[in-house]
């Protein structure tokens, strides 16, 4: 599996299927509203989406999930699958009512999901598939639809690939990632009647209900607050921009373009992590102390100052279905020890830190240093850095895994963002950047430095001393 983009996927042509909710007008209908709201990235998400909306411009807010199957589809099984995926979580079966007043939640009943196999032509070539899928998004794959979710393939026969894409508001990578590995284990057993070995799921709705619980408990004396307030301190007080040059011409958003590259082979990663670790850091750390001493180069800024996104998937409940995530900041000096080793070292120990604050919901924490002036809220979203491990998250072994690409929808940004991801090729880069020539240019410079930054480091990894204080 790989972090991809939509262009990118080019399944062989077929016949357009897709599953739709049967009757779904009326079920959205007579869904009740429920007392646990949107959670607070999900209000976010929420705001922005129908400011967007009133502007008239594309819906990109979307996860999806795309793969290839080496085998005949059986659409009778998957209308099977499909259905019994979102009757049984409780976010994939609501939808948001918004307005300048409240932002309501409603949840269908689970009996009154039913799905319907509708075959809708020939795919076409590869530019007309990607504009059917792009009108999917706009129409259907929306907060204010039940579902917020699209499910579809291309049949050729002899092979089939698939799709799910989500708004936002209902998932985040990781949950993605385990839908598309429900789904087809919900298939498979529905093909071959057997029974389906599911992951343990929870509620969303009771994973919110508590996060607004531990956000009402959230105190100015908390360390973990005392950290923000540090960080922001040293940074101006605000959220985290690219210090690339972007070639941003104001304050306002660009349309994006999205940059995907490998970053380090097996073996490379591999050697990078064994040194690391011998060092006493992570293979995390290290990727940040690449990214800040490229980045230090570059700018000659050597402040770095990100954030990351952190899971907060109960590990008990690894099948819950939502937004289950938080984000907290990454801040350490890129000119700081006394070779790069040190630097590995400074930033393992700023990843540590900043998982200690993954208990705490950041909208709590950002409003409490808002309130007393050591917090400036910026409009729009920070620059962020994400890391998942593919390996942990799904097997690999599997059919739609192994051809499987997990893709965030590309809008528009004045931000840089990363998604830096391993899976058993070794690491591989996804960026999001203005479509700029002067974004290109220098996102390119530094994906270069960083990769260049890994290699040298993989190429020492049977040099490491025996303490660090021999170095």
């Amino acid at each position: 599996m790989i972090a991809g983009t939509l262009q990118g996927w080019d399944p062989a042509a077929g016949e357009l299927v897709e599953w739709r909710l049967r009757d779904g007008d009326a079920v959205a209908a007579s869904a009740p509203t429920h007392p646990v709201g949107p959670s607070f990235l999900q209000r976010d998400h929420l705001v922005a989406a129908t400011a967007k909306r009133a502007t008239g411009a594309p819906h990109r807010a979307v996860v999806m999930m795309v793969t290839d199957i080496d085998e005949p589809l059986d659409r009778a099984a998957m209308r099977a699958a499909i259905t019994g995926f979102v009757r049984a979580h409780d976010e994939v079966r609501s939808f948001f009512e918004v307005s300048d007043d409240a932002i309501v939640r409603r949840v269908a009943d689970p009996d009154s999901i039913e799905f319907d196999t509708v075959g809708t032509g020939p795919s076409g070539d590869h530019a007309t598939l990607i504009d059917r899928l792009h009108t999917r998004i706009d129409s259907e794959a929306v907060h204010d639809r039940l579902p917020g979710v699209v499910f579809g393939a291309v049949d050729a026969g002899d092979s089939f690939g698939f799709y799910v894409v989500s708004d936002h508001s209902h998932t985040d990578g990781t949950a993605s990632i385990g839908a598309l590995g429900e789904l087809f284990e919900r298939y498979r057993a529905h093909r071959n009647g057997t029974a389906a070995h599911l992951l343990a799921a929870g509620s969303h709705l009771d994973y919110i209900a508590d996060e607004y619980a531990r956000a009402a408990q959230v105190s100015p004396d908390d360390p973990r607050v005392e950290t923000w307030r540090s960080i922001l301190a040293d940074h101006g007080r605000t959220v985290p921009r690219s210090k690339l040059d972007l070639g941003l011409t104001g304050p306002g958003t660009l349309d994006a373009i999205a940059i995907d590259r490998p970053l380090a082979s097996a073996d490379a990663t591999a050697a990078c992590e064994r040194r690391a670790r011998a060092l006493g850091g992570s293979l995390l750390g290290l990727l940040f102390a690449a990214l800040a001493r490229a980045e230090y180069e570059i700018t000659g800024d050597p402040a770095y100052f990100t954030s990351t996104v952190l899971s907060t998937r109960d590990p008990e409940l690894p099948g819950t279905q939502g937004w289950l995530c938080t984000f907290a900041p990454v801040a350490f000096r890129a000119d700081a020890g006394d070779d790069f080793d040190d630097l590995v070292l400074i930033a393992s120990d700023a990843v540590r830190r900043t998982r200690d604050l993954k208990a705490v919901p950041v909208h709590a924490v950002l409003g409490l240093l808002a309130a007393q002036g050591e917090f400036v809220p910026d409009d729009g979203s920070p620059q962020m850095v994400s890391y998942l491990d593919f390996r942990r998250l799904a097997d690999e072994t599997s059919p739609e895994i192994a051809g499987g690409q997990v893709i965030p929808g590309v809008g528009r940004t004045r931000n840089a963002n990363l998604w830096i991801n391993r899976n058993s090729d070794g690491l591989r880069l996804l960026s999001h950047l203005p479509d700029t020539a002067a974004a290109r240019a220098s996102v390119t410079e530094l994906h270069d430095r960083v990769g260049a930054v890994l290699a040298e480091h993989a190429s020492r990894a049977d040099l490491v001393p025996t303490t660090v204080g021999d170095r």
